[in-house]
């Protein structure tokens, strides 16, 4: 679809990546994440990161569950714990090639230079409210959003999972869903991804995966149309097999 429209730049992202913030508690776990994303982007790949709450987000809903929180607080206080997060993961201590922003401008402008974005993303939300001020809706929700306007048509969700297992039972590899429809994602409830975003990627025709970030080459493979130890989300509700991101109705490469 890029280039359709005349006066409308386009973004050129290839991939969104939500970087959960789960990776964090295992910091050598997601600093080895983080350097793959390098190693990607380096490869030709453009790549936005959306950062999950991370471990202030833990704490916001640590406090919410001994006091309730209005919703307002609550959503506000979220969407900082991603700017948290996103500023450290951009920092050197974890990165070389990272670089936190607040605008989608800065963003392309970060990736045309060889930079891989990292939006923080609270101002964006602040400004235009886009979702729901509930605990239904999470960073996963935000990030398949920030594809949706960026129109890139591959979300990827880095967290500490192999991907989405049925009746959540992560410690059974039989239960583990390798490839589903956005929309019957959806209907499964929250997961390893919530429910708002499976419903928004079927709705806007956004393909996606669910990886576990501590086996973070397995994106490349993703990317590349392989077939890995994951959950494939595709557009379309008919199963055929696995089919390349590239290969799926409404995504370009």
């Amino acid at each position: 679809m890029t280039g359709l429209m005349k006066g409308f730049t386009p973004y050129g992202f290839s991939v969104v990546v939500k970087f959960g913030g789960s990776l964090m508690r295992d910091l050598a776990v997601c600093k080895a994440a983080v350097a793959e994303l390098e190693r990607i982007s380096r490869s030709g790949h453009r790549i936005l990161v959306v950062p999950g709450g991370g471990l202030p987000d833990k704490a916001i809903e640590s406090v919410d569950a001994t006091h309730r929180l209005t919703p307002s607080t609550a959503h506000h206080a979220c969407a900082l714990a991603q700017d948290q997060t996103g500023y450290l993961l951009a920092d050197p201590a974890f990165s070389s090639e990272f670089v936190s922003c607040s605008t989608l401008g800065e963003c392309r402008t970060l990736a045309s230079q060889g930079k891989i974005p990292i939006l923080l993303p609270s101002r964006i939300l602040f400004a235009m409210d886009p979702v729901e001020w509930s605990w239904t809706i999470t960073s996963d929700a935000v990030a398949a959003w920030i594809a949706w306007v960026t129109d890139t048509p591959r979300l990827a969700i880095f967290t500490n999972v192999d991907g989405v297992y049925r009746d959540a039972a992560t410690d059974d590899p039989n239960a583990l869903i390798q490839d589903i429809a956005a929309y019957e994602l959806s209907l499964l409830g929250h997961t390893s991804i919530d429910a708002c975003a499976a419903g928004f990627m079927a709705e806007k025709r956004i393909a996606g995966c669910v990886l576990n970030g501590s086996h973070p080459r397995r994106l490349a493979d993703w990317l590349e149309g392989k077939s890995v130890t994951a959950t494939n989300i595709r557009t379309s509700q008919k199963v055929e097999g696995f089919a390349a991101p590239s290969e799926i109705s409404g995504t370009a490469s």
